[in-house]
Order: C-alpha cells, then sequence, then structure tokens
C-alpha cells in the first residue's frame, strides 16, 4: 500500500508538471495570443486595442502569477471562456469528450479482444508460423503511423468497399473503423509485451511446483500464468489511455469526429489559450486516473507485487 500512495503523489506530482509545461509553452509562442484575439474582432487592430485586450486577458502580468490564477480557477472548476466559441471551456470540453471517450473506449475494448487470445496462442506456441506471423504483423502495426492507416481502412472500406459512410454521426458504427485504427498500435506494443510476460512466467519455479503437484496445463495457464502476467499489461493500458485520448486528434480528423483531440487542434490554430490549457489539463487528469485505475487493479491482483514497486513500468 505505501508503494500505491507514493505512485499516487508521484502522479500529483506530474500532473502538475504537465500543466506548467504546457501554460508555459502555449504562453511563450511567438503568436502573440492577443493580436490574434484581437485580429478575430477587428479587421485591422490598433496597437492600443491589441494593448487593452492583453490587459483584459490578464496577459500583461507575470507567467507564474497567469499561472497561480489559472490553476486556483481551474481547482474551483472555472476552466475560463473559449475565445473561438465564447462558451466557457468547460461546457464545450463537456460537449467533445463523449465522442473521444466512446473513440477511445472502443479502441481500448479492441486492443482487449486482440491481446489475450492472440498474446496467448503465440506464448504457449513459441516459434510456430502463427508466432512468426504475428511478430510480423504486430512490428508493422506498432510502425504504421495512424494518419497513414486512417486514410488507407478509410479509402478501402468506405469508398471502394463502402461498408460505412465516409461521415456518420450519432453511431456506433460510425466508431468501428476510428478506433481500430487508434487500436492496431497499441494492440500490437501490448500484444509483444504479453507474449513476453507469459513466457517468463512459464519458466518460473512456481509453474514447476505447480506441475509437479498434478495440476492441468490449462489451470496453470489460464489460473497462475496468466494473472501474474497481467499486471504490465495493465499498467501499459493505464498509461495509453490519456496518449489514445491526447493522439486521437489525427484520427478524429480523418473520420471528421468532434471529440476533444479536433477541439484542441482548433484551438492551437486559433491561439485560444483557455481552451488549450483546459484540454491539456482534462486529458493530463485522464491519463493520472489512468494510472492511478490501473495500479489499484494490480494491487487487487497482486498486493505484494505493487507494495515492491513491481508493478509499474
Amino acid at each position: 500500500m505505501v508503494g500505491f500512495l507514493k505512485r499516487c503523489i508521484g502522479l500529483i506530482i506530474t500532473l502538475l508538471g504537465v500543466t506548467a509545461l504546457s501554460f508555459l509553452m502555449a504562453n511563450i509562442s511567438i503568436v502573440d495570443p492577443a493580436e490574434a484575439y484581437a485580429r478575430n474582432l477587428f479587421l485591422h487592430p490598433s496597437e492600443e486595442q491589441i494593448v487593452q485586450i492583453r490587459t483584459e486577458m490578464g496577459l500583461d502580468q507575470p507567467l507564474y502569477q497567469q499561472y497561480i490564477q489559472w490553476l486556483g480557477s481551474s481547482l474551483r472548476g472555472d476552466l475560463g471562456v473559449s475565445l473561438q466559441t465564447k462558451n466557457t471551456v468547460a461546457s464545450d470540453i463537456g460537449q467533445k469528450l463523449p465522442i473521444t471517450m466512446q473513440l477511445v473506449g472502443m479502441s481500448l475494448l479492441w486492443v482487449v479482444v486482440f491481446t489475450i487470445p492472440v498474446g496467448l496462442i503465440t506464448a504457449l506456441r513459441k516459434n510456430s508460423w502463427f508466432d512468426h506471423v504475428v511478430r510480423i504483423a504486430t512490428i508493422l502495426g506498432a510502425s504504421l503511423p495512424n494518419f497513414w492507416l486512417g486514410f488507407l481502412v478509410l479509402l478501402l472500406f468506405a469508398v471502394t468497399f463502402p461498408i460505412v459512410k465516409v461521415v456518420d454521426y450519432d453511431n456506433l458504427m460510425s466508431l468501428i473503423l476510428p478506433s481500430l485504427v487508434l487500436a492496431v498500435p497499441v494492440a500490437s506494443i501490448s500484444i509483444r509485451l504479453f507474449r513476453a510476460t507469459l513466457l517468463s512466467n512459464l519458466n518460473k519455479d512456481y509453474v514447476a511446483y505447480a506441475k509437479a503437484r498434478g495440476l492441468s496445463n490449462g489451470r496453470i495457464v489460464w489460473v497462475h500464468v496468466t494473472r501474474n502476467s497481467l499486471p504490465p499489461l495493465i499498467m501499459l493500458f493505464g498509461q495509453y489511455m490519456g496518449h489514445m485520448i491526447a493522439g486521437s486528434a489525427i484520427v478524429e480528423s480523418i473520420f471528421s469526429l468532434k471529440g476533444v483531440g479536433m477541439h484542441l487542434i482548433d484551438a492551437i490554430m486559433a491561439r485560444d489559450l483557455p481552451t488549450i490549457n483546459g484540454c491539456v489539463l482534462v486529458i493530463a487528469l485522464i491519463f493520472v486516473f489512468g494510472r492511478v485505475l490501473a495500479d489499484i487493479l494490480n494491487w487487487r491482483l497482486s498486493p505484494r507485487m505493487m507494495d515492491k514497486g513491481e508493478g509499474a513500468l
């Protein structure tokens, strides 16, 4: 339990570091956000108008004061007002987040469906033809860029063979292709990790002891080996939850999904600082939540392993 608490404290520090770095990077850009906003309001803004907007936005204050004020407001649930939509940042993100969470949730479901059975088969049939084919496929899957795979899948299943529509909203069918595209790299890495962990556990002493006790191979594999091989995989899922949300922008843009990722890209293009900082905060919170959830699941599976700090990658 001590190791779990230490990791929770470390994740809180990580969350503060991510938000501070995002705030710093968003404010040191060569593009003046006050000038960019002024150009949206006025065709040819004067220097006085730009200075007035900078003062109203609080951009004339030292950067550390801006961050402290923003962090204090964020802790109260106030993420500011979007410079694009004039709505509160929290309400805009609240509208976009369900689409992204459905996309990521379905992607993680695909990852689990592919990883568990394929990893078990490749580990139990090491160096078989199936193992070699999966090895090549996972190397390709982990190497292919999402944007290239997304366009290829869209061209194949929406244009050449029109199984799905190119643009289709409010329908789970519209999430099948983008979720598969988002899941392929994670599933490829997960299969390799799960296979390696299974092979490592199959060579442990407790497997030989279980065989000596007369336990069946199926019980040894499913009850003992698989259970002891899950913690690294669960930790990987927890890490990739936030990664997939942050990386969903490309997939969302290809498949015309109006999620948080695409919303963040639009905010960056418009220099909408409140929206940028709000989206980064939400993504970082989801990342931290995924890590904490993975730690809790691993602690339930193997308390001694987690207390020794072996559950984290």
